[in-house]
């Protein structure tokens, strides 16, 4: 296996003798358009408190991406700081949440290309068979349709989805890493959802935050899960968020008024 092919998962307890999960379902996160998958994983891991137990490295994981990461921006290779100045490798991280419903909250990281996207996700699906996951939800968003849609592994699953109000999804990719972690493992065997939230474009960073479409698909996870989590915070920011951008395209649309007023109107 060539060099940039490499990947391998690395157990906070090395004989795993600490994990015991009966049946979880894995949720799975990552940067993408609008952040907002990656935000609904952080913010699980935040106020759910899980255990981190593993995490997965590979070669083709850059430490910093110059555009988005979901895009195979063009991206550089090097270790990442963590708090306290301590040197890390870019990872995949899974957290153990042990509860009446045990869950496998998986913190995605996108590789730089298609074929190396291919082999973590492969190595992910691997992990959820070990542990006997019985159902995928992967996060992510769209623009196109207003509320929350998905598209699942297969129409039973659907079917089921539709008791928490999720409309089957007319957008037919969902790029990079999460996506691909539910194709593979129905290939496996594992049945899979894609949940999507409404966002819009952001053309100049399209993984700029929505908080707003984190909040909706937050609170619908945690429907499905039967767990309760706070998401007060995230309106607070969504609405900060929006100030943010509304001075900014005030800004923009008052430097294209200068810039117009600047122009010659015609010819003399």
């Amino acid at each position: 296996m060539g060099i940039t092919k490499k990947a391998w998962i690395t157990y906070r307890d090395k004989d795993r003798s600490r994990i015991h999960l009966k049946e979880p379902i894995a949720i799975v996160g990552s940067s993408g358009l609008r952040s907002v998958g990656k935000i609904v994983v952080d913010e699980l891991v935040k106020k759910t408190d899980p255990r981190i137990f593993a995490e997965l490295y590979s070669y083709g994981f850059p430490s910093v991406y110059y555009g988005p990461s979901y895009l195979r921006a063009p991206s550089v290779a090097g270790a990442k700081i963590a708090k306290g100045n301590v040197a890390h490798l870019p990872s995949v991280e899974f957290y153990a949440l042990e509860q009446n419903q045990d869950i496998i909250i998986t913190r995605g990281y996108q590789s730089y290309n298609a074929p190396n996207q291919y082999i973590v996700a492969d190595k992910v699906t691997d992990l959820f068979k070990k542990y006997h996951v019985k159902m995928v939800i992967s996060l992510g968003a769209q623009v196109i349709e207003e509320g929350i849609t998905g598209c699942a592994t297969d129409t039973a699953l659907l079917k089921e989805m539709h008791k928490f109000g999720i409309k089957k999804t007319n957008v037919d990719r969902f790029i990079g890493f999460s996506g691909l972690v539910v194709a593979i493992g129905r290939e496996k065997g594992l049945k899979g959802i894609c949940l999507f939230a409404n966002t819009t474009h952001n053309l100049a960073d399209p993984e700029y935050p929505d908080f707003h479409a984190a909040k909706e698909l937050l609170e619908k996870i945690s429907e499905i899960l039967g767990i309760a989590v706070d998401t007060s915070d995230l309106e607070e920011r969504g609405v900060a968020e929006g100030k943010i951008i509304e001075e900014m395209q005030e800004q923009w649309q008052g430097q294209r008024r200068e810039q117009e007023a600047e122009e010659p109107s015609g010819y003399v």
